[in-house]
Order: structure tokens, then C-alpha cells, then sequence
């Protein structure tokens, strides 16, 4: 006599098949393939955004740092700058793989149905190897990089001094060399709706309608 299968033991048996195993699944494999991005797509976004987050670990526990960075694109890494000495630079000394992750928030998007609340949000991630930069060509090159990116506007030599062996000193560059990468944009107008519950009032859906749409602090 056959056993019988409860429901309740179906859903567990094909949550458990659709689950994330880093031996079968690449770290930069995206679960909804819609939402994946391509690489023309990955540089533009790395390029503009304002503030990177990397993650490193001590042995079995994790840190996130949040910082500046410039990605160069003819060596395909990621420059960053860090205290001569601290947690992070403990860290990637310890254990040099690292995470990258970079992210814009739109609107907050609600709906007549507790599940379906959500938000528009465009995102990279980056996994690779970090290296501390110890040539002074290549630590200029990843200060003036920043620089660069975000100061643009100014000139070297007529609104700010050249880098010179002190200030180099002082402080530490970093290299990212990225091994595998990915993007992501989930930037729908709006999201899943109960039809057999009263439709949002207008109100609702205007842009300043929350006050922590598009990223903005209350």
C-alpha cells in the first residue's frame, strides 16, 4: 500500500528542491532570471553609484563596511582607500575573498495586500579577491581615481596639490580584483494588488506619499 502525501509535505519537498546550495549554484546566479541585468548594464550602474558596502569576515563572523570607491574598468577591479590599520584591513589580511554590493531605492510601492507591499530598486553585486596596493604608481592611480569620480569638477595642480610620499603614508589603497559579478532592477510602476479588497486610495500612490521613498532618511 502506497503512502499518501500530505500537502503540507509537497510544498516542503519542492521549497526544499528550489533551495540555494553554493556547490551547485555560482554566487552570482540570480534566483528571477527577469530581473537579471547584463554587463554593459553592471558598468554603467558600478560607475554611478555614490557609496559602495563590502563584506569581509574574522573566521565565522561577518562585517559590513560601507564606503567610497571607484571602479576601473580596463582591469575590471574596484579601488577603495582604508585606514593604516583596522577591522576591514584585519579582515581581507586574514581572509582575502571579499563581497561588493551597490544599490538605488525609487518609491515605495503599497498595495491593498499586507504580502505585496514593495519597493522599486536597481542593484550589484560583485564577489572577487581583495589585494593591498603597494606600488606608489598604482596607489596614485587609485587616488586619482577617486578623486576623480567624485570631485570631477576640480583640477589638479590649480584647485588641489598633487599626492605626494606623505600623504601616501598615511593612508592605505586597496584593489578588488572581481572574478564574478551580477545586476539586478526590480523598478516596476507598481506592485500586486488584492482584487477582492477596496482599490488604495489616490493619496496612497502619490511619489511623496513616504517619506523614505528614493533612499531619503526621515
Amino acid at each position: 500500500m502506497s503512502e499518501v502525501t500530505e500537502p503540507h509535505q509537497v510544498k516542503k519537498t519542492r521549497a526544499k528542491k528550489r533551495g540555494y546550495d553554493l556547490k551547485s549554484r555560482p554566487e552570482n546566479k540570480q534566483r528571477r532570471r527577469h530581473m537579471v541585468q547584463e554587463d554593459e548594464w553592471i558598468k554603467d550602474f558600478i560607475k554611478r553609484a555614490p557609496m559602495g558596502y563590502f563584506g569581509t569576515r574574522w573566521d565565522d563572523q561577518p562585517f559590513i563596511h560601507p564606503m567610497t570607491y571607484w571602479y576601473d574598468e580596463g582591469e575590471h577591479c574596484i579601488y577603495m582607500h582604508g585606514a593604516m590599520m583596522g577591522r576591514r584591513d584585519a579582515n581581507t589580511k586574514r581572509h582575502n575573498k571579499i563581497c561588493f554590493c551597490t544599490s538605488e531605492m525609487g518609491l515605495l510601492l503599497p498595495s491593498n495586500r499586507a504580502l505585496n507591499f514593495s519597493a522599486q530598486f536597481k542593484s550589484v553585486m560583485a564577489f572577487g579577491e581583495i589585494v593591498e596596493v603597494i606600488t606608489e604608481e598604482e596607489q596614485k592611480h587609485a587616488f586619482y581615481g577617486l578623486i576623480e569620480k567624485y570631485f570631477k569638477p576640480m583640477e589638479l595642480n590649480k584647485d588641489f596639490s598633487p599626492i605626494v610620499e606623505e600623504d601616501l603614508a598615511r593612508t592605505r589603497a586597496y584593489r578588488i580584483d572581481i572574478k564574478s559579478w551580477s545586476g539586478k532592477v526590480n523598478w516596476k510602476e507598481k506592485t500586486d494588488q488584492n482584487p477582492d479588497f477596496p482599490p488604495l486610495e489616490e493619496k496612497w500612490l502619490k511619489e511623496d506619499a513616504f517619506p523614505n521613498s528614493f533612499g531619503k532618511m526621515r
